[in-house]
């Protein structure tokens, strides 16, 4: 899977930003591992490297088999096109074809739920109804490593248990899970490993309840440290 992942210290310039610095993440066949931080702690831009949305500028990475990354709500979808094109589109690009594929699109079909909105345009669905069927097709050809943004955030809680089990199911078949959730119970849920991501690294790494729970010491600490400054006007 993404065997290891590598960022070396860049020489310091006061004009540049990392994104990601000195992260080595391994993850293994079958492993559901979450990742935790604040908004802006680089947790997507992992995501897009692994995904290969993205090219590191130092470093290296290495990823093997086929990944699906859920990072945005109907990416690869046209707006002007039923819920039903849309899918036999995406059918075809992932190369399923034929009688294969008119098996997967009423698996599909079946999966996301959408009753007769799946002959209407995609630009009229809701954000959870979006989420489903861009789930429903992401995971509808088995892939090696499934990434997931934030995206069944904005479902239902009845979609989101069942995009849990289906998620487990794929992991009991080989498949490696990598989830990005401000949601901890999500993430505790699904995941039995868990790293936190802050400013650009790696800051813990251990099992998912235990990290939970010094993620959220380390954020109350901060929270009152800032109010404490507000109170006082003296700086952390």
């Amino acid at each position: 899977m993404a065997d290891a992942l590598g960022l070396p210290t860049p020489k310091d310039a006061p004009w540049d930003f990392w994104a990601l610095r000195n992260v080595n993440l391994s993850l293994k066949r079958g492993e559901r591992v979450g990742l935790i931080g604040r908004n802006g702690a680089g947790k997507s831009t992992l995501l897009k490297l692994i995904a290969g949305l993205i090219r590191p500028s130092n470093g290296s990475l290495r990823v093997s088999g086929r990944v699906t990354a859920l990072m945005e709500m109907g990416t690869g979808f046209h707006p002007d096109l039923t819920g039903a094109q849309n899918l036999r589109a995406s059918l075809a690009y992932l190369g399923v074809t034929g009688r294969a594929a008119d098996k997967k699109a009423d698996e599909i079909t079946e999966f996301a739920e959408l009753g007769d909105f799946i002959h209407h345009p995609f630009r009229i669905y809701s954000a959870g109804m979006q989420a489903r069927l861009t789930f429903a097709v992401a995971t509808s050809v088995d892939p090696d490593i499934l990434i997931v943004d934030e995206i069944l955030g904005v479902g239902d809680a009845y979609f989101s248990i069942k995009a849990a089990a289906r998620m487990k199911d794929l992991t009991r078949n080989g498949a490696t899970l990598l989830l990005v959730s401000h949601d901890r119970a999500s993430v505790q849920m699904m995941c039995s490993r868990a790293a936190w991501i802050d400013r650009g690294r790696v800051a813990a790494e251990r099992d998912t309840l235990t990290l939970c729970k010094s993620y959220m010491s380390a954020i109350r600490l901060r929270e009152d440290a800032r109010l404490k400054v507000a109170e006082t006007g003296t700086s952390l």
